[in-house]
């Protein structure tokens, strides 16, 4: 089963935002003359489990990526969805590990063709940040740049035959590349955290499963009056999940920020493998392949809850779209939403196996989030461990999530526990996260009136790790180290604070 990568959407957005600021430690990056030879060694330092065979396996894959890529996100852009162009806009992809990189579509003509792809090997790029960020928004040679990092993208390719590696990792170039270049900036403000809370809400879980089970139900529909039956059924349940508590309220709008980039990722990848399909054609295809991609659980009877997001929003904007709603409306509304202001809703029976599977499995799923918060909670009130605050800055935003986003309370202030796999660099030490269990929280912000002025380096709140101090080392210079398999800190300025060890930006 794929692990779901997620952002921490009010930072990335952030980020996106500012990244403009880094034009003043950019360069022109020029390609080498040779070739990246296939000889070259993969870097054995990766934090997968499986490091050599999966660098062999993007290596494999990346030249049709590089030609869909370019095909999809800057040709046929206005096809993947009409208001999408990204011809002011530059795609570069990156491979460290088999030190190689391509600029699909360069812009700068003095140092190759416009439009062209130019190769580079990732030794010639001065900026090496980049070569550590999953992706961002960025400038590179002068020009707007969608930068993606291949080398997170082996969570997705992982026991994969070369045709389903490709899938996945087209996908999930695309999807990105949605929230990145195609939904606007403020797309997630004023939205309420995607963390969990403890204990789940059961109903709301329930109603969710309902909502798919019709909207799936209205795509496989060939009949237009019973297409709009089921989607009012759908939007009955919808209505209930509205109102059983503000945080469903809070969190309606990410059923288009994921569900739109789930829907074009699917669209994208039909439209590859069904070059001549029809527009009907493209639509049905498309729909059907989220179903087909959908993650469930309990034999196929609910869906995954860290995927509801992500595939009852695609569906119901297939059904939106299918049912020929406005496109400028469909990319920014909330999907259920729009269908409820078309259409209505009708009361709707549910399904009694559905029912009782939610129950059973999400008073199961209430003890396993219990355990995941009462660890925290027993190591941070344990006298053989110590906390460690590291910073994180606008550009060490971006990570990959492993496990469940948990609501916590930490010294009286909301925090998140995460388990994230990272890269953090700072002015005097590189730390890296591997599979970490650790706590979030948000730096105040308030006195920042312009966003897109921050500096890269501004903080954005801190990661929390609790570690048993046993496997902390201190020397003469007062600097910290921490060397374990899910933590790696060098020589890091600290000082001692509240209780903590704080990781020091300089």
């Amino acid at each position: 089963m794929l692990k779901t990568v997620r952002l921490l959407f009010m930072i990335l957005i952030i980020t996106i935002l500012t990244a403009c600021n880094n034009n003043n430690q950019e360069t022109t990056e020029k390609p080498e003359n040779k070739k990246v030879e296939e000889s070259q060694k993969t870097n054995e330092d990766s934090m997968d489990g499986n490091p050599i065979e999966n660098s062999k396996k993007i290596r494999e894959i990346t030249p049709e990526l590089v030609k869909d890529i370019k095909k999809i996100l800057i040709d046929d852009a206005s096809k993947l969805w009409p208001s999408f162009n990204n011809e002011d806009k530059q795609i570069l992809l990156l491979n460290p590990s088999n030190k190689m990189a391509y600029l699909i579509n360069n812009q700068k003509t003095d140092i190759g063709p416009k439009d062209e792809v130019i190769e580079y090997s990732t030794d010639s790029i001065k900026d090496t940040q980049l070569l550590v960020t999953p992706f961002q928004l960025t400038t590179f040679n002068d020009h707007p740049t969608y930068v993606f990092n291949l080398e997170f993208a082996s969570n997705f390719i992982s026991g994969t035959d070369e045709k389903a590696a490709y899938e996945n990792v087209f996908k999930f170039i695309v999807h990105e590349g949605i929230h990145i270049l195609l939904q606007s900036g403020d797309t997630a403000e004023g939205l309420g955290t995607r963390a969990e809370t403890y204990p789940e809400d059961i109903d709301s879980r329930y109603y969710r499963n309902e909502m798919y089970q019709y909207l799936k139900k209205a795509i496989e529909s060939k009949n237009k009056d019973e297409k709009i039956d089921q989607i009012q059924q759908a939007v009955y349940f919808y209505e209930l999940y509205l109102n059983s508590n503000k945080k469903n309220k809070d969190q309606d709008g990410y059923d288009n920020i994921e569900g739109m980039a789930t829907y074009l990722e699917s669209k994208a990848y039909q439209m590859i493998k069904h070059p001549d399909a029809s527009v009907k054609e493209l639509i049905e295809l498309t729909a059907q392949n989220i179903i087909d991609n959908s993650n469930q659980e309990q034999e196929e009877v609910l869906l995954m809850k860290d995927r509801e997001f992500y595939d009852i929003g695609a569906l119901a904007i297939a059904s939106a779209v299918d049912l020929n709603l406005n496109d400028k409306t469909i990319l920014t509304a909330s999907p259920l939403g729009l269908l409820n202001s078309q259409f209505g809703s009708k009361k709707a029976e549910g399904h009694q196996n559905i029912k009782k599977a939610n129950d059973d499995y999400y008073n199961s799923y209430n003890s396993k989030l219990k355990s995941y918060v009462d660890d925290i909670a027993s190591k941070q009130k344990d006298n053989q461990y110590a906390a460690v605050r590291i910073p994180v800055t606008i550009q060490n935003s971006s990570a990959m999530f492993e496990d469940m986003i948990v609501e916590y309370q930490y010294k009286g202030n909301p925090a998140e526990i995460q388990t994230t796999t990272r890269e953090i660099i700072l002015p005097d030490t590189r730390i890296k996260l591997n599979k970490m269990k650790s706590l979030s929280i948000e730096a105040p912000m308030e006195d920042l009136e312009d966003p897109t002025k921050m500096n890269p380096n501004t903080i954005m709140g801190y990661t929390i790790v609790f570690v048993p101090k046993k496997d902390i080392e201190f020397s003469k210079d007062k600097l910290l180290t921490i060397q374990r398999d899910d933590l790696l800190i060098f020589d890091a300025k600290y000082e001692e604070k509240d209780g903590e060890y704080q990781i020091l930006m300089n």
